[in-house]
């Protein structure tokens, strides 16, 4: 039986901190939003591979993304997180992070196709989820978590 955890806080609360170390255990993978200048980059681990995600709608849209609330996202970068999963068919790690599920996945783009896998593949599973959403987020994708950590 798998073990839903959400890790919740404010912008800066160290989540994603929090989530790069657990990540970076054996037998773990995960995708991470972590800060880059000016935006936010994808992480994936192990492998350590960074793809641009995120940036402020003020700048200048990279060819190809799209406009969401106050950021540009990546397809691409969504897309290379899928494949990283599948990287892993067959034998999941024992635990899956995901960082951040937000208003993005609410609409059922971003991570959320990963969540929806991820939900279904018998690892523990732990994912980042802003106070604000912390019970809108697992109504929306069926699911009950089995802790909740406060940063």
């Amino acid at each position: 039986m798998s073990i839903i955890t959400i890790v919740t806080g404010e912008i800066d609360a160290g989540k994603t901190r929090h989530l790069h170390e657990r990540g970076s255990r054996s037998g773990t993978a995960a995708w991470l939003s972590v800060k880059s200048f000016p935006g936010y980059d994808l992480l994936t681990l192990p492998g350590g591979r960074r793809i641009p995600l995120a940036r402020p709608t003020g700048t200048d849209a990279p060819r190809g993304w799209f406009p969401f609330r106050r950021f540009f996202f990546n397809p691409a970068a969504f897309a290379a997180a899928e494949s990283c999963w599948a990287a892993f068919e067959g034998s999941p790690p024992k635990e899956l992070i995901l960082d951040e599920v937000g208003p993005l996945e609410l609409e059922g783009r971003g991570f959320a196709p990963l969540l929806r896998i991820f939900l279904t593949a018998g690892s523990d599973l732990t994912v980042s989820v802003r106070p604000s959403l912390l019970e809108v987020v697992p109504d929306y994708f069926g699911f009950s978590p089995d802790r909740i950590i406060r940063l």
